[in-house]
């Protein structure tokens, strides 16, 4: 398309972290001769590339500052030109020590909360990572790391000892998910989210097997024995009812704990919900991610 217009080869050329840049919200500068060859590329429609390119250059000279002659912009000194923050230092800097402080509290009370209606229904999950998740993903993972510890020493009260041994099933569960979401992009859409779940409930029995054979001889407080003493009726390997009782139980449990977080984050209040990675259930269509793109500028209308 590019050659096209009479570019050389070399000028028809488009780095990929220029294409990366067009679909950044936020952006004051675009080309628009890009955004329409990206549309063409995607979306094979002259109408919409267009009235998107138009609609870039008309945000562009809305947005453009009016610079008297006699009042020339000063140059910025490159030295001291502040770096630029990444999304996760923003995102930490824009809140105050007390939202985040309400936040690790209120994942913690979520925990227990859970984790004291599975003990009184005598169900068969544990419900005791959904506030870890929801730290994970508004914060930060390792602040839903800090939660999980938190949750699992707040626990011993609860659970005695017992409940130590399994601080790093919820630390686990809280890198998963907070990286999940915020770095490897896995709550666009509905299966990759699924997904991501399914995986951490993988990661969580890996770890709480071990844990449960070598310290607890296969069996904690938990419902989830009964299904043990199936299995090994069954199997007559400690290990391996073990690891398929949790497995069970874990997959259920962090299936039911990530749509609870979905309903949770997506009723955040505007104030939090910004702060939620633009990546949250975000599967939009070609089109869609280049009109918020150009949607993203200053004065666009």
């Amino acid at each position: 398309m590019r050659r096209s217009r009479g570019m050389s080869a070399e000028q028809s050329r488009v780095g990929r972290t220029t294409v990366y840049d067009v679909f950044r919200t936020g952006r004051k500068r675009l080309d628009a001769d890009l955004v329409a060859d990206i549309v063409l590329a995607l979306v094979p429609d002259e109408e919409l590339a267009a009235a998107l390119a138009e609609q870039c250059r008309a945000a562009q000279v809305g947005a453009r500052p009016v610079v008297r002659p006699q009042d020339p912009a000063p140059a910025q000194d490159p030295v001291s030109a502040p770096p630029r923050e990444s999304a996760e230092t923003s995102t930490r800097a824009s809140l105050s020590s007390r939202v985040v402080l309400a936040i690790l509290l209120s994942g913690v009370a979520i925990n227990l909360l859970g984790r004291g209606l599975v003990d009184l229904l005598g169900l068969p999950i544990y419900l005791d990572m959904v506030g870890t998740a929801i730290s994970a993903i508004v914060l930060g993972p390792w602040w839903g790391a800090l939660v999980g510890v938190a949750t699992n020493v707040s626990g011993v009260a609860v659970s005695g000892p017992e409940s130590l041994w399994f601080a790093p099933v919820n630390v686990a569960g809280a890198l998963l998910w907070g990286y999940g979401v915020r770095r490897w992009a896995l709550a666009r859409s509905i299966p990759r989210f699924f997904a991501l779940n399914v995986l951490v409930a993988v990661c969580c029995t890996v770890i709480a097997a071990p844990i449960l054979v070598l310290a607890l001889d296969g069996y904690g407080q938990h419902k989830s024995g009964d299904i043990t003493d199936s299995m090994l009726a069954i199997s007559h390997s400690l290990w391996l009812s073990v690891s398929v009782s949790n497995l069970l139980t874990s997959v259920s449990d962090k299936l039911i704990a990530g749509f609870v977080l979905l309903a949770l984050v997506e009723g955040l209040p505007p104030a939090l919900r910004s702060w939620v990675p633009e990546s949250w259930m975000r599967d939009a269509t070609p089109e869609d991610t280049v009109v918020r793109a150009c949607s993203g500028l200053p004065n666009a209308a």
